[in-house]
């Protein structure tokens, strides 16, 4: 992150400018404007996301570039960022700024916008499925799996037929938010181990 961020922002800078982007406190957004460009940011997400992950996946790419971040087969929160230099640029920073940068978005829902993607991203790779948020079933069985489950959502996936190794497993049963402090392999067992 302290290597590729700051480049990173040099380059992205002069783009969001010429694209209409605004840092400009006389123009902060109204809420309706800023929900509208969190979904704009999230289709993208899904999106870029979703084929610049599954092209990370093919077999030249991945044995040279994306095999570094799957070296953790049960992953935790700091993997969200372990990533070869050209995947962390291409699947990470692409994909959280592509929504804002077609929106044209105030640089106020930017990072409502990051905040937003960074907890869920590091939450995906937590390995836990905590109460009131995202469960981190699905990219999971990715990380476990390797050639399933390329999407943020999943909506991709299902489009795709990209989870279809997922589907009916206790994961996938498991994979929704849930709102109780107890733990979830206790609502939902694992009828294999009993």
């Amino acid at each position: 992150m302290v290597v590729m961020f700051p480049p990173t922002s040099l380059l992205l800078y002069p783009g969001a400018l010429w694209r209409g982007n605004s840092c400009s406190v006389a123009d902060v957004p109204t809420i309706p404007r800023i929900l509208f460009d969190l979904m704009v940011s999230l289709v993208f997400d899904e999106i870029v996301f979703y084929y610049s992950h599954r092209l990370l996946h093919h077999p030249y790419l991945y044995k040279r570039i994306h095999k570094k971040h799957h070296e953790w087969t049960a992953p935790f929160g700091l993997v969200a960022v372990y990533a070869h230099p050209i995947e962390h640029l291409l699947s990470n920073t692409l994909t959280g700024f592509a929504g804002s940068f077609v929106a044209g978005s105030h640089l106020l829902s930017v990072w409502i916008w990051l905040v937003c993607f960074l907890s869920w991203t590091v939450n995906h790779h937590s390995g836990y499925h905590l109460p009131f948020s995202r469960s981190a079933q699905f990219h999971d069985f990715h990380h476990a799996r390797t050639y399933c489950n390329f999407g943020a959502l999943g909506i991709l996936d299902y489009l795709h037929g990209t989870d279809s190794l997922f589907q009916g497993t206790v994961e996938s049963r498991r994979d929704k938010t849930y709102f109780s402090l107890t733990p979830i392999s206790e609502t939902i067992p694992d009828t294999k181990k009993n």
